[in-house]
């Protein structure tokens, strides 16, 4: 099986992106630095902000695994012998306001019924690879037949928790 590959972004890395940028510029604007004086440093520091926005989900005959948009360094691989089976997850939680948001996950969990890996359905960069990989990794492991939402799941996304079953989508949401 050739590899299938899906660009994927980070928020977070985007937010710390943009906002060291943001410092970069504001330093340059107010004529505290000049960027072309510091071109020997702006170019490693450019390559480090792109890998922390752009990540790569690779799946293949041997199982999932994340990389860096380049180099391609792999950072998390898991292989299929390594995954129990793989759920649907809605995950709800709060901004800073207050406000609930949702999002659908696929999360890989292995045979101590703990996260191993964890990716993010809708991406802006990945809408059409992410259903071709879904389609391989269906064909490859086992689906929990159960939906499930969790409110907060930190504790389960870094794998301290295990995974608890009962959380099964409520169809009133």
């Amino acid at each position: 099986m050739q590899d299938t590959s899906t660009l994927k972004l980070n928020y977070v890395g985007t937010m710390f992106s943009l906002g060291f940028i943001f410092f970069i510029l504001r330093l340059q604007y107010d004529g505290e630095i000049q960027i072309l004086d510091y071109i020997e440093f702006s170019l490693p520091i450019l390559f480090i902000l792109i890998n922390l926005i752009l990540f790569r989900v690779t799946v293949n005959s041997n199982g999932i695994s994340k990389s860096l948009f380049f180099p391609n360094v792999k950072y998390n691989v898991k292989s299929w012998s390594d995954i129990k089976h793989f759920i649907n997850v809605t995950e709800i939680t709060k901004d800073r306001y207050g406000k609930e948001e949702r999002q659908e996950t696929i999360w890989f969990v292995n045979f101590n019924d703990k996260l191993c890996l964890r990716i993010q359905k809708n991406n802006v960069l990945s809408s059409k690879n992410i259903k071709k990989i879904i389609s391989i990794i269906k064909q490859r492991e086992v689906e929990y037949p159960d939906k499930l939402v969790f409110r907060s799941p930190f504790m389960y996304r870094i794998g301290l928790w295990k995974v608890d079953y009962s959380k099964k989508e409520n169809p009133e949401l």
